[in-house]
């Protein structure tokens, strides 16, 4: 113990001798060891650590999918029903529901809450394999629909609302203005969908909802029996479909079902974005590691001389050896424990960036923290990196500790294979980080080109639920609150414009209609074309900046009336309604009803990407009405949020206990609605820099090295007639083959590479050609860079002094 602790020693006061190699080796180790340990813990969390439930490798997700909607759909009752039925490969089916209102009124005290509900069959826990913390779960016999009003709070809303009272079991809360018993509370993080706050029974669901094969209202899980393969359950519940399918052509035809796992549902289309990145930050890991290697080879010849001394005096070589390991344990040590640290405190940014991602789940958000893997993963990548780069002096005989006598004076030598090969590899790496994050930056720098079709600057939006069943949706009560509260609105101080819609602008409607347009031919039960459906107010239009292209937009005594009149998007209108003028055409509405409603197009408005900004514009029907759940839309002269406290007092003046919810202004949403391409980007691009940082150092530690190397020999040519341009030539023509074999290698394996990210690209071949020319262009600046400081130092050496180097 007492010869470690002297060799660390040793090793120490040898750093301190040399603080520029010791800074950056350790700062290199640092950021490759950093920013692995914050990415690792992305993936970790998201994508390898155990879900809160048991063996929930086991849980899937099922959906319906059909080759007109695109994505995935919510299934209808029956079609649950039958699935529960018929199918074999599952111990069992559960079901929930949070189409809209997907929101429900707490009343507490003189103050109301909106609290996030859903609907959920009895074994719906029982699949998930929760216990409660407090009373008990949802059961079969709350199936049953027997008007017994009971609900299952959420940890964080037991302590939010209730100030975590273990007496709230069996006390009465008001949902919506109705008695409801609070039988059970959760535990902490086994809330399932992580929005949810309150559950209630599934039977609580509408009856023509329950009844209607047309109505996509719930999802599915299920859990897997012990043996059964996903791959097998796909296959047997396609097969269901397929039968459904020839049992009701009307609604089911061409349906399908779609199977994943419980975790790609929670972190959607997050898996190839985080793969992407990870990936990539290996491989800065791989350079960080070169450069390291690289700086210790020069901090090796450097010593060379000092090494023989010591020979000399009797040191053996298992003891220079071992002060050598524990110079570079030193190093990786320190530059680890710099490279946690980097870590910790990035993964707040990164929680914040997540959380912003369309797709996932907030409930996988807090899971991305630096755990024991992750540390143990850092500390077992430095241990090994110490122990590799222990071994550099005992690689060959040029670096061992004996490998160099008193006689041997200037080395003429010249790159080895090893040097010229980790040369390339850290080019060609740097080449494959940078191109990738171009081609993200173009990528990302198209889609916020995009013409939303809306007017998103001044523009707030919030959303209302008003308590059923004091409102319905049918009810003149609700007209009457809608339009007291837009009038007064309208009348406020810095308010342009003020509409309502059914759902957020850049969002799907939720609403999907069968249609037929009249006095076309018929079309085959199962084959009627889709449109989404909106209901506005007659101001939406140009509240949100949408021109028309003929016709004219709703009057406010249609709105009264809820007169059947429609307008359409220019989509709709190409696609169903070309050939002739769409205003006058009737829109069939409720093909599959008795009794189908023939409804007038009078407008025709330009088209806005409201299933999202890298998607086309669906086909759309505008209809005028309110509902109980509606988002209300401000334009506003100001900064929208400054309006928010004179907006809650004016719902207060009508309704005093009425909340509002979901308050953000549009930039905000369009701004959401592209998370994750700006941190998949944000993260790329940072990499890369580092990359291209650590390639910088890497060239410029191998060209020092070969200078050092040299210094004899150069004098020696300066001494018979070389000019200065010769030594640059020496030095650059050899660096500038390695230089141009790892960019050529590196283009091919990133233009390879980058096919695996095709799905994050957003109009942007994966052989973008100025992506390729920046590429380059970055690269050469990298490399001129790196080379200018040794190549100058060669180039103006003293041929005396370089004839007496040792």
């Amino acid at each position: 113990m007492e010869t470690i602790l002297r060799d660390i020693a040793y090793a120490a006061r040898q750093l301190r001798r040399s603080p520029g190699f010791a800074l950056a080796a350790i700062v290199t180790m640092a950021l490759g060891i950093g920013a692995n340990a914050a990415i690792f813990s992305v993936v970790y969390g998201l994508l390898l650590e155990s879900l809160p439930f048991r063996d929930a490798g086991r849980i899937v997700s099922l959906l319906e999918t059909h080759p007109r909607v695109p994505g995935s759909l919510e299934a209808t009752y029956p079609d649950f029903q039958d699935w529960r039925t018929k199918q074999t490969s599952f111990e069992q089916l559960a079901a929930y529901s949070v189409v809209s209102p997907d929101t429900v009124s707490l009343q507490l005290g003189d103050r109301a809450e909106q609290v996030h509900r859903v609907l959920a069959s009895g074994n719906f826990f029982s699949v998930l394999d929760v216990s409660p913390m407090l009373g008990r779960t949802l059961n079969e016999h709350d199936d049953l629909g027997d008007g017994n009003h009971i609900a299952v709070l959420s940890n964080l809303a037991w302590r939010r609302y209730f100030g975590g009272d273990r007496g709230v079991v069996g006390r009465s809360i008001e949902l919506n203005g109705i008695a409801y018993a609070v039988v059970g509370v959760l535990p902490a993080r086994a809330e399932f969908p992580a929005t949810g706050e309150v559950w209630l029974p599934l039977a609580l669901l509408d009856k023509p909802t329950q009844a209607s094969h047309v109505w996509h209202s719930v999802r599915v899980l299920g859990r897997l029996r012990a043996g059964v393969t996903l791959a097998a359950a796909r296959t047997e519940m396609q097969t269901i479909a397929d039968r459904m399918a020839k049992a009701n052509p009307a609604t089911n035809r061409d349906e399908s079902v779609a199977l994943s796992p419980l975790r790609d549902q929670l972190i959607g289309a997050l898996r190839p974005a985080l793969l992407c990145v990870m990936g990539c930050v290996v491989l800065v890991l791989v350079i960080a590691c070169a450069n390291v290697a690289n700086l210790l080879l020069v901090r090796a010849s450097a010593l060379q001389q000092d090494t023989m001394v010591r020979e000399a005096l009797g040191a053996t070589r298992g003891r220079l050896f071992a002060q050598y390991l524990a110079q570079t344990a030193l190093i990786c040590l320190i530059g680890g424990l710099l490279g946690i640290l980097i870590a910790f405190a990035s993964l707040p940014l990164m929680r914040i960036g997540l959380s912003d991602a369309a797709g996932i789940d907030a409930s996988m958000v807090p899971a991305v923290r630096l755990s024991l893997p992750v540390l143990s993963a850092a500390l077992a990548v430095c241990a090994l990196t110490a122990a590799l780069f222990g071994l550099l002096p005992a690689a060959g005989r040029r670096f061992s500790f004996a490998g160099r006598t008193w006689g041997d004076r200037g080395h003429t030598a010249r790159h080895t294979f090893g040097q010229s090969a980790l040369l390339v590899t850290e080019i060609g790496i740097a080449v494959v980080v940078s191109f990738l994050s171009l081609l993200m930056i173009s990528s990302f720098q198209k889609i916020i080109a995009v013409d939303p079709g809306y007017r998103t600057d001044h523009l707030l939006s919030f959303e209302i639920t008003l308590p059923q069943p004091r409102y319905d949706d049918s009810s003149p009560r609700t007209l009457q609150f809608f339009e007291q509260l837009l009038a007064k609105i309208k009348a406020s101080p810095g308010v342009r414009a003020a509409a309502s819609t059914t759902q957020v602008p850049m969002h799907p409607s939720l609403v999907m209609t069968r249609f037929l347009i009249q006095g076309q031919p018929p079309v085959t039960p199962g084959s009627y074309p889709l449109a989404q459906i909106r209901f506005v107010t007659p101001d939406f239009f140009s509240t949100m900046g949408l021109g028309f292209e003929s016709g004219r937009p709703f009057t406010q005594n249609e709105l009264n009336s809820n007169s059947s009149v429609s307008i359409v998007n220019h989509t709709f209108a190409r696609r169903f309604l070309s050939g002739s003028d769409p205003i006058g055409a009737k829109v069939v509405l409720g093909v599959l009803s008795p009794q189908p409603t023939s409804i007038p197009v009078i407008g025709v408005v330009a088209d806005a990407h409201e299933v999202g900004i890298e998607s086309e514009a669906p086909p759309e029907l505008f209809l005028p009405g309110f509902g109980v759940h509606e988002v209300i839309l401000v334009r506003t002269d100001s900064d929208p949020p400054a309006l928010v406290p004179s907006i809650q007092s004016l719902v207060r003046q009508i309704d005093p206990g009425q909340p509002i919810y979901n308050i953000r202004s549009m930039d905000e949403v369009l701004s959401d609605s592209i998370a994750l391409q700006r941190i998949t980007t944000i993260l790329l691009s940072s990499f890369a820099l580092l990359a291209l940082v650590l390639a910088t150092i890497g060239i410029y530690g191998v060209l020092a090295y070969s200078v050092a190397q040299r210094t004899r020999e150069i004098g020696v040519r300066m001494a018979v007639g070389a000019q200065r341009g010769d030594i640059v030539t020496l030095f650059l023509s050899r660096l500038f083959g390695y230089a141009s074999v790892g960019a050529i290698f590196g283009l091919i394996v990133a233009m390879l590479s980058a096919r695996a990210m095709n799905g994050l690209l957003f109009r942007t071949s994966t052989v973008d050609a100025i992506s390729t020319l920046e590429t380059l262009v970055v690269l050469l600046a990298t490399f001129a860079l790196a080379v200018t400081v040794p190549v100058r130092r060669a180039a103006s050496l003293n041929p005396t002094d370089a004839l007496r180097t040792e």
